[in-house]
């Protein structure tokens, strides 16, 4: 008795930009991006044999994948890379790297119609046609917060919330960024208004840092009314959530984006903070 091997189905080639875009995320030069090793290895287990050559990663693994495609008029050469790279098993002590891949390439990939999802696959889904829509359906929070202009620094401190997208802790922890900036910047200790005042001074006590010149009364208003909001924030923020447990709290969406787009004015005002000397004028 003989048996025939079935061979696996054709699947249409994918766009050349998709490929590309795979590429430059999976192969990018610094964290998360696999290393040279790794994506030789993962081009071995889909039967390609060799890397061809290319300026770097990125270029040398699209122009492989891409040739491959061509040759088979077929896209099952990249699908099943992108499975193995994509593969959870491979990040099982880094799961932030998973994390970090994957919403990187469905942040583009939403707008081919896929997405890459929980368990590494790559599966066929609803196609963004906007930039708008392309971030609700990555489902990434930093997509839509990057094209919101947000700071950097917000970014940084709550990087794991975001992906988790918890947006309590992640508002939460946003709100620490700015009492932690502050900290950082003047060398002063303390939290809230006491942290505050002591920096920026109150009604009675002269400032050691501004955010402006501090020289008209124009200035002085509102070098004012910035410490004030920052004792707000921390006060309508930070402190309800420090003593709240999260079920208790149903954060809005709408609410989550306008106060990340709050933070991000204070750290931008933040940025330009500086310390007053002895001679510049007492309020």
């Amino acid at each position: 008795m003989t048996t025939t091997t079935q061979r696996p189905k054709k699947i249409p080639p994918f766009p050349t930009e998709m490929v590309k875009g795979v590429c430059d995320v999976l192969a990018q030069t610094d964290f998360p991006g696999l290393t040279g090793s790794e994506i030789d290895s993962l081009l071995r287990m889909v039967r390609v044999d060799q890397r061809e050559t290319g300026a770097n990663k990125r270029e040398s693994l699209y122009v492989t994948l891409h040739n491959v495609q061509a040759r088979q008029q077929a896209g099952n050469v990249v699908g099943a890379f992108i499975a193995r790279a994509m593969s959870p098993g491979r990040y099982v002590t880094q799961p932030n790297r998973f994390n970090d891949l994957r919403d990187r390439l469905n942040e583009f990939l939403v707008f081919y119609g896929y997405s890459i999802n929980e368990t590494g696959k790559l599966v066929t889904g609803k196609k963004a046609s906007t930039i708008e829509e392309g971030a609700a359906l990555a489902g990434r929070l930093q997509t839509e917060l990057k094209r919101r202009g947000c700071h950097s620094e917000l970014l940084r401190y709550c990087d794991e919330e975001l992906v988790n997208r918890s947006l309590f802790h992640a508002m939460s922890e946003a709100s620490k960024s700015i009492p932690a900036r502050v900290r950082a910047i003047t060398g002063l200790a303390g939290d809230g208004a006491t942290l505050y005042d002591g920096v920026f001074g109150t009604n009675r006590e002269r400032p050691i840092w501004s955010i402006n010149g501090h020289g008209s009364e124009s200035e002085i208003s509102a070098h004012r009314g910035f410490k004030n909001l920052l004792v707000g924030i921390h006060g309508h923020f930070r402190n309800p959530r420090a003593h709240s447990n999260r079920i208790l709290i149903d954060e809005e969406l709408a609410d989550f984006y306008d106060a990340f787009s709050l933070f991000s004015y204070v750290h931008r005002q933040l940025d330009a903070v500086k310390r007053l000397t002895s001679e510049e004028p007492t309020p």
